[in-house]
């Protein structure tokens, strides 16, 4: 069964460097033209815990002409990329499409375009950074998520492969379950780190905002109620157990447990929103996190005023039409502006 990576940022660098290092399938990284000649000058290095593992035989490509009809092509770009990866994804026309995207709504656009039986819903809890074109590290050990979209969609054969590359893996029956217990744990830390230019230590050390970031948590617990989607615990990110303790534990118990959990989920890494602002980009994965979120309750006609205050604040900041220095290092300007 031959399998081509779509995108070749950290998460795609990681399933294909180990895909191709266990050799069971016939794998191809398909990127950007500069990737393939970064690859093409230095092998690709996965760093762990202070061991580094190089990956010298990874076919890298940029054209999907290279690699048509392949059994699978597992989808690794960033949701704001996802409809123009469509063109891709039909030139490569694979017999099934597994997105290992952050946030919600990336099936939507893939299932318009190529229906149910050959979607597959994904999610990866492992913590990566790129140091460079060519060198990854893993910062957080998790895993690989799978859940069919259609009924009777078999997965466990892809969670097969995926464990026999050395990822710990996992099966559901509810796709929404998987992507909206990602999200939650995505969402920690993440817009309001990004907004007030402060790492997520930094953001917790304020129980203002700790109190902020509950309360869009829970927002988005009632639109996973009202739709029929329970949390779930993931490769080690227990969301259904974060998500008791969001609902139930008074604030003086949750919000130590809430500093810990949070700061220690990215393995040192400073949150994508926030990494994103700082390198001038000006879109933001924040569309599929809170401004998601808002638009579903919206949909639903319940009230998520966290979420849309703080996709408002953060688009407006990515777009320059609200400028960064108004919220940097000023927490109570963010606490106002979202009421």
């Amino acid at each position: 069964m031959s399998i081509v990576i779509v995108g070749g940022g950290a998460i795609g660098l990681l399933v294909a460097g180990r895909l191709s290092l266990a050799g069971t399938q016939p794998t191809t990284l398909l990127a950007r033209a500069s990737s393939v000649a970064a690859l093409a000058a230095q092998p690709l290095s996965i760093t762990q815990q202070g061991s580094t593992t190089r990956i010298p035989g990874l076919r890298v490509v940029a054209e999907a002409s290279a690699c048509t009809r392949p059994d699978l092509a597992i989808l690794c770009v960033k949701g704001y990329d996802t409809p123009g990866a469509i063109a891709t994804l039909q030139a490569l026309n694979p017999i099934q499409i597994l997105t290992l995207q952050n946030g919600i709504g990336n099936e939507d656009v893939l299932l318009d375009a190529f229906g149910p039986e050959r979607i597959i819903s994904g999610a990866i809890t492992t913590s990566v950074d790129l140091l460079n074109p060519t060198t990854i590290s893993v910062t957080k050990e998790g895993g690989i998520s799978l859940a069919p979209i259609s009924i009777g969609q078999n997965v466990q054969s892809w969670a097969d492969v995926l464990a026999g590359a050395g990822f710990r893996t996992a099966t559901y029956p509810d796709y929404r379950a998987l992507k909206w217990s990602k999200a939650l744990l995505n969402m920690l830390g993440n817009a309001s780190a990004a907004i007030l230019d402060m790492s997520v230590a930094e953001v917790y050390a304020d129980s203002r905002l700790i109190a902020l970031e509950r309360r869009a948590y829970r927002e988005a617990l009632a639109v996973m109620r009202r739709i029929g989607a329970r949390p779930i615990n993931l490769p080690s990110y227990p969301a259904a157990y974060l998500s008791f303790a969001m609902t139930w534990l008074p604030s003086p118990i949750l919000f130590p447990l809430l500093r810990k959990f949070a700061a220690g989920g990215r393995g040192g890494k400073d949150p994508s929103l926030l990494r994103d602002l700082r390198a001038g980009r000006t879109r933001s994965e924040g569309e599929f996190l809170y401004g998601a979120i808002a638009a579903a309750a919206a949909q639903q006609g319940i009230a998520a005023p966290v979420n849309a205050g703080l996709w408002r604040v953060l688009s407006g900041i990515a777009a320059g039409t609200i400028p960064w220095e108004e919220y940097r290092g000023r927490p109570e300007k963010l606490l106002l502006a979202v009421g």
